[in-house]
């Protein structure tokens, strides 16, 4: 039996429904974090769009950016 391999951009299986919205900020924040067990991370690659986690990322990255802009500033 061999083992699937996560597929990056394809859609989910049949049966699978894709991930929502607020699953994908988890998934995005819970990579930063370091916290994802494998198992959910192949389940994430499986059943999630990578189009939909690399524009969730840069919208994280982006305020993650001006949080610490805005605190740096605040401090000073």
């Amino acid at each position: 039996m061999t083992e699937k391999k996560p597929r990056y951009f394809e859609q989910p299986e049949q049966d699978e429904a894709p991930l929502g919205f607020w699953r994908i900020v988890l998934v995005v924040i819970s990579t930063h974090l370091g916290v994802r067990s494998r198992q959910r991370r192949e389940e994430d690659f499986r059943r999630a769009n990578g189009l939909h986690i690399f524009i969730a990322g840069i919208i994280y990255f982006l305020a993650l950016l001006a949080g610490l802009v805005l605190l740096v500033n605040s401090i000073g």
